[in-house]
């Protein structure tokens, strides 16, 4: 009897193990690193390497103030995003490992890259973790994804950062606002919570409309969703993140993967 109950025992820790092994190598490079300098960061997602701007994958920052051309405001924790990140290269001697993936520009001519110190560490993991960065699926760039929304919520239920915000000054409607409190001047990235009433297919987009936002996924994306998931949707609460903007009396945010929506990305998939 005590044999059989050591072999029992013995074999839910070794598929524990498995377990955070298989979620550790998600954050492990899976590719050959090309290792370069960095000068600084500009934000708490771009990073200036040899004379280019780098955006990290799957991660983004709270904007930071722009007071030159379109008056951008700033969002809570964006200066403290960046020097977060600039500590953290600063304390690896600038140093940073690049790996691409499907996409390695942007359409503003940007490289696109997950980075890595010398020790293993994942940088996006790391400012994720510390609650400086949101997680976010962008060009097709899903190597890590798991890793990224893992350490988004390791920092969440933890209330570090801009959790510590969300938690603390509801009234900024950052980095989380219910749909049925979004104000006009709520634009820009967050993550909106509500409960779908609606999901249809017009000639153009996937609807998904909760009860003050519309959620739109343009034909052009309808290759990487299962319609039939969205519809599942119906009555659930879910939370969206992506650019929110306001058109006509309503709030809008239109989305390119299934990880911009809670119930649909690496955490809750089946």
């Amino acid at each position: 009897m005590k044999t059989k109950l050591f072999i029992v025992l013995n074999l839910l820790v070794g598929l524990i193990g498995a377990s955070n092994a298989s979620l550790a190598d998600d954050c492990a490079p899976e590719s050959k690193l090309t290792w370069v300098k960095a000068t600084y960061a500009e934000s708490g997602d771009m990073v200036i390497i040899q004379g280019e701007r780098f955006r990290l994958i799957g991660v983004q920052a709270p904007q930071i103030q722009q007071k030159q051309k379109f008056n951008t405001p700033g969002q809570p924790l964006a200066k403290e995003s960046q020097l977060f990140l600039n500590k953290l290269l600063a304390n690896n001697d600038m140093e940073v490992g690049v790996e691409y993936d499907t996409t390695k520009v942007d359409p503003f001519n940007h490289q696109l890259a997950h980075l890595f110190l010398r020790d293993g560490t994942n940088v996006q993991e790391k400012i994720l973790e510390n609650g400086y960065v949101l997680a976010l699926t962008s060009h097709q760039n899903t190597r890590h994804a798991r890793c990224y929304f893992e350490a988004e919520q390791r920092a969440r239920s933890k209330g570090y950062g801009l959790w510590d915000v969300a938690e603390k000054h509801p009234e900024f409607h950052f980095p989380i606002v219910k749909s049925s409190e979004l104000r006009k001047q709520d634009d820009g990235f967050r993550i909106i919570s509500g409960v779908v009433d609606k999901v249809e297919k017009s000639s153009t987009n996937y609807i998904v409309n909760l009860d003050t936002t519309g959620i739109r996924v343009p034909k052009d994306y309808w290759n990487r969703f299962d319609f039939s998931a969205l519809q599942a949707l119906q009555g659930k609460r879910i939370e969206v993140r992506g650019q929110s903007f306001f058109y006509k009396g309503a709030m809008y945010v239109v989305i390119d993967n299934p990880n911009a929506i809670n119930l649909l990305n690496p955490l809750n998939r089946k």
